[in-house]
């Protein structure tokens, strides 16, 4: 009879607990659709993205599997971080990059505002959750950063806007 008891107890509770709906009825209503459409950048630069993420997060689980089994990698953070830097690479290295980062027949000035209207529409989603950015860009003393390179307060870069290191990366 005992035997009996714990699963039947178990399997009530285990129905009670689905029955809830896990969202309150003082929830904001679920996000099912975006506010706005999507621009053909935006739409190529998610292709590029989703496309680089599968090559990143391939790579990193081959490489580090073993080693470090509960590594987690943002892909998005890493393109986005990678974008600020493409945007100072010239030649070979800008190539490279841009074969890397999956942005065939994007321009940089097009990455860029692709990247900008994104963020913002990812910050206007939910008035609950805070959307914060924290890449920053670092550079070797002696190199002149573009006068036209937005900064916040912290000297972090704020935006991705044409942001690049006036002597490139070669």
């Amino acid at each position: 009879m005992r035997s009996v008891r714990l699963p039947a107890i178990a399997l009530v509770l285990v129905a009670v607990a689905c029955t809830k709906d896990p969202v309150s009825s003082k929830a904001s209503p679920r996000i099912t659709a975006l506010p706005r459409a999507l621009t053909a950048q935006e739409q190529q630069l998610i292709q590029a993205d989703n496309r680089f993420a599968i090559k990143l997060l391939r790579e990193t689980y081959s490489e580090l599997r073993d080693t470090l089994p509960n590594l987690f990698v943002s892909p998005l953070s890493v393109a986005m971080a990678l974008g600020m830097t493409y945007n100072g690479a010239a030649t070979t290295t800008e190539d490279a990059m841009r074969s890397t980062l999956e942005l065939d027949g994007m321009t940089v000035d097009q990455v860029n505002h692709a990247n900008q209207s994104l963020i913002a529409l990812l910050r206007g989603l939910d008035p609950r959750v805070k959307f914060q950015i924290a890449n920053s860009i670092w550079y070797r003393l002696g190199f002149t950063v573009d006068p036209s390179c937005r900064w916040n307060g912290s000297g972090a870069v704020n935006v991705l806007s044409n942001c690049c290191i006036q002597s490139p990366l070669k």
